[in-house]
């Protein structure tokens, strides 16, 4: 049997921490690496549907980011209405406590922060929303 003194757990201990914080660290890099020069784009409603909303965000190498959000809406044979708008700003990615999050800072001092993860269809998911990934598609 092994048994470890108090300075050893401490060393063990102290390891464990720096091995989990450096995957942490790496896997922080991956998502970076990931997002960085990506066009993630998710889309809801249908043709046929009244409603529909489409979500482009567009990842740049250097660390700005660019959110565009474009809805109609109808009601046969009565109105209907469309809107767009565009949000810049800087992004980045973090790890708080167990998750890896997306912060952003908008053009106009609005931060916030969603958490992000890889769903099993290969779509990522940033606060809730799926999104399809285009690598390299963020034409900035």
């Amino acid at each position: 049997m092994i048994y470890l003194t108090r300075l050893n757990k401490l060393i063990f201990a102290g390891l464990l921490l720096a091995a989990t914080s450096a995957a942490a660290e790496d896997y922080v890099e991956l998502w970076k690496q990931g997002l960085s020069g990506s066009k993630l784009t998710a889309f809801s409603g249908s043709v046929t549907s009244s409603n529909s909303t489409l979500t482009t965000v567009s990842f740049c190498h250097d660390g700005r980011y660019s959110y565009y959000r474009e809805g109609s809406w109808s009601v046969p044979g009565m109105a209907g209405g469309a809107s767009n708008s565009t949000i810049t700003g800087r992004w980045q990615v973090l790890q708080i406590g167990n998750n890896i999050m997306l912060k952003y800072i908008t053009d106009l001092g609005e931060t916030g922060v969603f958490p992000v993860y890889l769903q099993n269809n290969g779509r990522v998911n940033i606060g809730g929303t799926e999104f399809a990934v285009q690598q390299g598609g963020a034409g900035c």
